[in-house]
């Protein structure tokens, strides 16, 4: 199943804007990701969220933001399935 999945980065930005990250992530960003249940669907869309702030910036502080604290200062506030054309 499909999912779209809505989340609010609006405390993380600052710091990430500090670290040099400033084009992949915005005050709320949209991802669609492929999963069997919701629980996965959100878990996907942070993954994709932190691969793309890698691909924009990769250095230590931003993975160590990364791990450490993106988790805590993003939340999911929208989840919807998308139904594919038949």
């Amino acid at each position: 199943m499909i999912y779209k999945v809505a989340i609010d980065a609006t405390k993380a930005l600052k710091e990430l804007n500090k670290l040099g990250v400033k084009e992949s992530i915005k005050k709320e960003n949209f991802l669609f990701v492929d999963a069997e249940n919701p629980d996965a669907a959100c878990h996907g869309a942070i993954n994709k969220l932190e691969d793309l702030i890698i691909k924009e910036k990769f250095s230590e502080e931003v993975v160590d933001f990364l791990e450490d604290e993106l988790r805590y200062n993003i939340k999911i506030t929208k989840l919807m399935r998308v139904r594919p054309y038949a």
